[in-house]
């Protein structure tokens, strides 16, 4: 028998569109797809049951146990049925010991580490920026106006922690957790969001100019009036936020979804929206101005008084659209799809 490894990421977003609830799966790595979503599957029903387990931590690695392959088998592999997944959580269930013994290992935050945590960061810039603030738990503290610029605080919890005015330019937030975060008003230019969680966060007038939000997750938070230049928005989740006046200019959004957002006088010139999905957005009076929109889905959008002079917008969909008095003026239409939209009103002729 060989030993058969797996070291691969799975990415799921869910986001509500046309009534309906919608998931992207993306598998990333050099094992088989179908190996990796059946382990992941397993992994998926042990988490179910680990909800139900009281008193244990969240993000505790699971045990998934060894992966055999006998050497003359086929090369397609087998995934677990939906049973199979069923059984595995009804054996788990009756044997309470294993349950404990998988999440074990890390015992819960107590107040005197939270503590900790929090002196640690506050004592940062005066300690000369060293000590490792990564993987911190620093939820719910009060980190007003605080200078961690250029700190590395990857994986760290700062879920509905208060970081308004601070400046955390230049900042390494890897994968952290932001949720329900206040950062009003905070200097985050420069900084490192990459596959960061910011659910329902508050981020209005703040600089994320040349941030990196890939594959960040910012479903119904709040960015009004966000400085979001030359930023790196591509794959991230902006799912029913509000974006009003928001400045997205030369930003990076291809394949963002920013279905039901509200974008409303926002500045997207030079904006690249390349598979974007834009269905039932907002964008009233926003500016497109030489915009990339190819292959974009702005289906049931209202763009009303919008302005897409320049723009690119071939083979992206508009059917359903508002583009009431929209200036399309020099915009590239390329079986560019405008069924059912209501169109702009030609130019009254001289």
């Amino acid at each position: 028998m060989g030993q058969v490894m797996i070291s691969s990421k799975i990415t799921v977003d869910l986001f509500p569109a046309e009534g309906r609830q919608w998931a992207t799966v993306v598998v990333d790595g050099m094992d088989d797809p179908t190996v990796v979503l059946a382990e992941a599957m397993k992994a998926l029903a042990m988490e179910m049951l680990r909800r139900h387990t009281p008193g244990v931590a969240e993000g505790i690695p699971l045990d998934l146990g060894s992966l055999q392959e006998a050497i003359d088998t086929v090369s397609s592999p087998q995934p677990m049925a939906v049973s199979n997944l069923l059984e595995l959580t009804e054996e788990l269930a009756r044997d309470p010991e294993t349950v404990e013994a998988m999440f074990e290992s890390k015992p819960p935050v107590t107040p005197s580490v939270r503590q900790e945590a929090l002196e640690r960061v506050k004592n940062w810039q005066a300690g000369g920026k060293q000590g490792d603030l990564r993987g911190l738990d620093l939820s719910g503290q009060d980190l007003q106006g605080i200078d961690l610029a250029g700190a590395d605080l990857s994986g760290s919890n700062l879920e509905r922690t208060d970081l308004t005015n601070a400046n955390l330019s230049g900042a390494k937030l890897i994968e952290a957790i932001l949720s329900q975060a206040t950062i009003d008003g905070a200097n985050l230019s420069g900084v490192d969001l990459c596959r960061a969680i910011l659910i329902e966060a508050a981020l209005s007038q703040t600089n994320l100019e040349k941030a990196n939000l890939e594959d960040a997750n910012l479903v119904e938070s709040t960015l009004n009036e966000a400085n979001l230049r030359q930023a790196n928005l591509r794959r991230t989740v902006l799912s029913q936020t509000i974006l009003i006046g928001a400045d997205f200019s030369e930003a990076s959004l291809i394949e963002t979804n920013l279905g039901e957002a509200n974008l409303t006088k926002s500045n997207l010139t030079q904006t690249d929206l390349t598979q974007a999905f834009l269905y039932e957005a907002t964008l009233r009076h926003a500016n497109l101005t030489q915009a990339n929109l190819q292959h974009s889905n702005f289906s049931r959008a209202n763009l009303a008084h919008a302005n897409l002079t320049g723009a690119d917008l071939s083979y992206a969909d508009f059917s359903l659209a508002n583009l009431t008095d929209a200036d399309m003026t020099g915009t590239i239409l390329l079986d560019t799809d405008f069924d059912g939209a209501i169109m702009p009103r030609p130019p009254k002729s001289e």
